[in-house]
């Protein structure tokens, strides 16, 4: 096969598949799931038609905003634009695509968006396609403004970050580098690992026998900020698939105690699969639990991590589409979900114990909010001084972590302290 049918090929596949999923979208499902379950249902697809046909959907999700203007004869087009703004470089098949669109020939010079450096120039370009467009259109109409700088970091995809959990990292480190994977140690944090390029780690062993978690850097400030010491007994309230509470256990050794709760008896089910990689999890207890009413433990907590249910705009450079399926009643109910359990589970808490509430998102309904409600109606909980183990910025409200101070997601981080 000659590489223009390839090509070919590659943007009817592309276009199919972006049909599907867009269904979904607009039902207010996840497309990451559709997209997953696309790829079951048609084996054909190999690794870098993958690649390309996820670049493409997300890049369009990421600059929906904008290019939800094109009418849906022009999705293609749209398709095309977002995997450009997304920083994408021009290359025969990108050439081919825009043949196949009918496109002038000269267009693809106006719109190397490796070239253009900034939102502004970038919404001028655009523009020219699809009609006026500004930079706050790239947000939700009811959201408050962000500033450029901060938009502009969210248009971006994060990098990938471990958590190394072995003392001796040498033998994943060497198979990044049989693998050319660029990387670097934070610098604050010796068991912090950005990886800086694409790569599949279900091929390190190491990965695969649980000496290493992938793990979101403003996550593994959550734990950090949680600092549990050793024969601490704490509560993870909303564990999900568990990445905090392996954390917790790895901070406060075997000796401790993590009771790792969830809803959901898929997450369950992972957590399991995760504790189940290596022995030194023994010490994570899952619990699968209706979120009504406390378990009921055999004595009072140390520590209660809460990193509540929310509409994760902290994610959205990972999940761009999550932008535009939420409302602003839905940030308000979570905000009402997010006291309930705080309420729920302060209880638990011996006095002097520590309350961390936590959420991945950046809205204040979620965020400072909910702790000034929490404070005004408990008042025998104290607000600490708390430091982003990575960045050294310490706040006496609660901490956000957001890029591009922090190459990750964004994030909101409260320590509490019960009175004795």
């Amino acid at each position: 096969m000659n590489k223009n049918n390839r090509y070919h090929n590659q943007i009817r596949a592309l276009e199919s598949v972006f049909e599907a999923v867009h269904e979904k979208f607009r039902h207010s499902q996840p497309v990451d799931k559709a997209l997953s379950a696309f790829y079951r249902r048609n084996k054909q697809f190999g690794s870098n038609d993958r690649r390309f046909v996820s670049n493409s959907v997300f890049g369009y999700y990421r600059w929906y905003g904008w290019l939800s203007r094109l009418s849906k004869e022009r999705f293609s087009l749209g398709l095309l634009l977002g995997y450009l703004l997304d920083g994408n470089r021009i290359d025969d098949r990108i050439v081919y695509w825009s043949d196949y669109l009918g496109l002038p020939r000269d267009w693809l010079e106006q719109i190397d968006m490796q070239s253009v450096d900034s939102l502004e120039k970038k919404a001028v370009v655009v523009s020219g396609m699809t009609g006026p467009v500004q930079i706050s259109d790239l947000n939700p109409d009811f959201m408050y403004e962000w500033s450029t700088e901060r938009l502009t970091a969210f248009q971006s995809r994060p990098s990938v970050w471990v958590r190394i959990e072995k003392s001796d990292p040498q033998s994943f480190l060497t198979f990044l580098d049989s693998k050319k994977i660029a990387y670097r140690f934070h610098s604050k944090n010796a068991k912090t690992l950005e990886i800086l390029s694409t790569l599949n780690l279900n091929e390190s062993i190491d990965f695969r026998e649980g000496k290493l978690e992938i793990q979101d850097i403003s996550s593994q400030a959550v734990g950090l900020i949680c600092d549990p010491k050793a024969k601490d007994v704490w509560w993870d309230v909303c564990a999900g698939s568990g990445g905090k509470a392996l954390h917790l256990s790895a901070l406060m050794g075997i000796d401790g105690l993590v009771y790792a709760s969830e809803i959901n008896v898929n997450l369950i089910r992972e957590l399991k699969r995760r504790i189940g990689k290596n022995s030194r999890w023994s010490n994570i207890q899952p619990l699968l639990w209706d979120g009504f009413k406390p378990p009921i433990f055999n004595r009072k907590m140390d520590g209660v991590l809460v990193d509540a249910p929310c509409s994760c705009s902290g994610t959205w450079r990972r999940n761009p589409e999550l932008r535009w399926r939420i409302t602003k009643e839905q940030v308000d109910e979570y905000s009402d979900v997010q006291l309930k359990l705080l309420q729920l589970c302060s209880d638990s808490l011996c006095e002097g114990g520590v309350l961390v509430y936590a959420t991945c998102s950046l809205f204040p309904e979620e965020n400072e909010m909910v702790i000034d409600r929490f404070l005004e109606l408990h008042k025998g909980f104290n607000l600490e001084m708390i430091v982003n183990p990575f960045t050294q910025e310490s706040s006496e409200k609660g901490l956000t972590i957001a890029p591009p101070q922090t190459d990750g997601n964004g994030m909101y981080i409260a320590r509490l302290r019960k009175k004795s």
